[in-house]
């Protein structure tokens, strides 16, 4: 694919967003690290400013939606600030920051990732508001890309599971560090590669990462 392009990669501190924003970067991609010096994911109107200015300024052909906030625990235990951050952060900018940034990505016939989680599809104890959003951004990349295929627009859903990151900090548990046991950020970076790297009218748009075998880790003083 064309190297001298701009992506957008939100969440791209840590984890998965940076080793995705890491490996756009090693290709010679422009890369905007849209972390929360960019806009707070949590307040409308800032993304819309700051993503606004970033459609018009950057013209980008490339977004990358890896950014994620999860609480775990029975859903009558969890707040509604809590449950409020999720749907922010995990549905609502996403949905907007596509919003803005679509224009210039159809024109460039570019690429619209989502970062989901297996979480999407599957039944999740403990976990039912998270698993909400992200079956939210799967349903909404779907029907994106019956929208925009039209156009050369490729929409992607990856849906990782167990991940070595952050997103576990709120949690009682963690990813087991035994080999096999979890993916590491660059694994999802690598799928990302690949979805670049197909031939034009060929679209990978779904796509599941899974462990060998997957297995958790308790924190001693969560």
């Amino acid at each position: 694919m064309n190297r001298d392009l701009t992506a957008v990669v939100t969440g791209s501190t840590s984890g998965i967003g940076k080793a995705v924003a890491d490996m756009l970067e090693g290709r010679g991609i422009t890369v905007i690290r849209a972390d929360r010096s960019v806009a707070d994911l949590r307040d409308i109107a800032g993304i819309t400013e700051a993503y606004g200015k970033i459609a018009k300024t950057h013209r980008p052909a490339i977004l990358v939606n890896a950014a994620g906030c999860a609480y775990y625990g029975l859903h009558s235990n969890l707040t509604p600030q809590q449950i409020k951050e999720m749907c922010d952060v995990n549905l609502t900018s996403p949905l907007i920051i596509t919003n803005l940034l679509l224009p210039s990505i159809r024109e460039q016939r570019g690429f619209i990732i989502n970062i989901s989680s297996v979480s999407a599809v599957n039944v999740n104890t403990h976990g039912a508001a998270y698993g909400a959003t992200k079956a939210g951004i799967d349903s909404f990349g779907r029907s994106l890309w019956a929208e925009v295929r039209k156009h050369g627009v490729k929409v992607v859903n990856i849906r990782p599971d167990m991940t070595r990151t952050e997103l576990y900090r709120n949690a009682d548990f963690e990813a087991s560090p035994d080999e096999g046991a979890a993916l590491d950020p660059e694994d999802i970076a690598r799928a990302v590669a690949d979805v670049l790297d197909m031939k034009e009218g060929s679209v990978i748009t779904e796509m599941t990462i899974t462990p060998q075998i997957m297995r958790i880790k308790k924190k001693e003083n969560p």
